[in-house]
């Protein structure tokens, strides 16, 4: 879990803060290897708890389909009109 948390907190730092030079070339090389890691400790955290997974994916899912009938509910009153 601490990589992933130093992942998202160079992510943070890189993109909402100020920094040029040879120090932005570094954070987005710490950014490279954190976030290639990162995937790993995601892959092993779904494998020990896959319920979670399951979970998480059935959210997402479900707003994916409200905000396509919502897309869809709007094209179909534009046409209407």
């Amino acid at each position: 879990m601490g990589l992933l948390a130093f992942f998202l907190i160079t992510l943070f730092v890189f993109y909402w803060f100020p920094i040029r030079g040879g120090l932005k070339t570094f954070l987005l090389i710490l950014l490279m290897i954190s976030g290639w890691l990162s995937i790993f400790e995601l892959v092993a955290i779904i494998e020990a708890r896959p319920w979670v997974a399951a979970l998480v994916l059935a959210l997402i899912g479900l707003f994916v389909w409200k905000w396509r009938q919502a897309r869809k509910k709007k094209l179909n009153n534009q046409e209407g009109i």
